[in-house]
């Protein structure tokens, strides 16, 4: 897919139109003046990097071809007519395989970065690249779903971000990572999750402002969503609708920024995760000192 600066593909489109209107308003057996020759030399000199960005090849290769002659010697207005005329044809018959897709304002805003994508749904964030790389990439490929209209494949993507989070907070709460494919799923993980909080912040002490309720917050967030989303997403049951791509997003966003004030995608912590230190939190803080 190609990001297409529309201002100097327009401002082509104009020079050539003029470039045509001029020449064709002259004595075509005529020699064409300094200026003139001048004028269609800065016009040309524009064309050839816009047909290139567009795989207009022919288009280039003759807009290259009226330069050089332009540099060689004399030509008449109506052999420049004739060469203007011919790199619009060009043009205009290879735009014909060109496809353009064109983002409103509001969709051309899903196309950002990462930070300005969590930016967009909360407060302002720096540096979530650095302790989540993966999980950032498929945030950003969630969002450019979404601008293009592909929903449920942004949920998809979703999803794959949860995993990342999930995997992360497994290691953190130190659960070994399953050496059977098989048991490499959600459900198993979770239970694994859910025995190890019980084991290490019983429920009776995980009053609020501890960081059993904290872990219990992730740990509850993660299985509410295992069967509406993650299987319903993974074993083809649902199509999802703009509004819920966008939800799940935003809460996929929100949930991932809040796990990275406990650690980083590999579950680390504190002087063991230097790329949290990178990270700009909306609270400016991190959970680390919750007991």
């Amino acid at each position: 897919m190609l990001e297409l600066n529309v201002l100097p593909f327009l401002g082509a489109i104009v020079s050539l139109r003029t470039l045509i209107e001029r020449t064709n308003s002259c004595d075509p057996p005529a020699i064409i003046s300094d200026a003139d020759r001048e004028f269609v030399r800065g016009t040309l000199s524009s064309l050839p990097e816009v047909f290139s960005l567009l795989g207009c090849r022919s288009a280039k290769v003759a807009a290259e071809r009226l330069y050089n002659e332009l540099n060689i010697g004399a030509t008449t207005y109506g052999r420049l007519a004739t060469r203007t005329g011919e790199i619009e044809s060009r043009f205009a018959d290879e735009l014909s395989d060109v496809k353009f897709l064109v983002l409103q304002p509001n969709e051309a805003g899903l196309m950002l970065p990462v930070d300005a994508l969590l930016g967009a749904i909360g407060p302002h964030v720096e540096g979530f690249p650095a302790a989540f790389p993966k999980a950032s990439q498929e945030i950003e490929e969630s969002a450019k779903c979404i601008a293009l209209n592909r929903y449920t494949a942004s949920v998809f993507h979703c999803m794959r971000a949860l995993e990342c989070g999930i995997g992360a907070f497994a290691k953190l709460i130190e659960i070994a990572d399953p050496a059977k494919p098989a048991a490499k799923n959600w459900g198993i993980i979770l239970q694994e999750i859910s025995k190890a909080l019980d084991e290490k912040w019983p429920r009776s002490r995980r009053i609020e402002g501890t960081l059993g309720a904290e872990y219990e917050k992730i740990y509850a967030t993660l299985d509410a969503v295992k069967n509406p989303w993650r299987n319903a997403t993974m074993h083809v049951t649902n199509v999802y609708s703009p509004h819920e791509a966008l939800h799940i997003a935003r809460c996929t966003a929100m949930f991932l920024v809040e796990l990275a004030k406990h650690c980083d995608e590999e579950g680390r912590s504190g002087e063991a995760a230097p790329a949290l230190a990178e990270v700009n939190l909306p609270d400016g803080g991190s959970a680390e000192h919750i007991r």
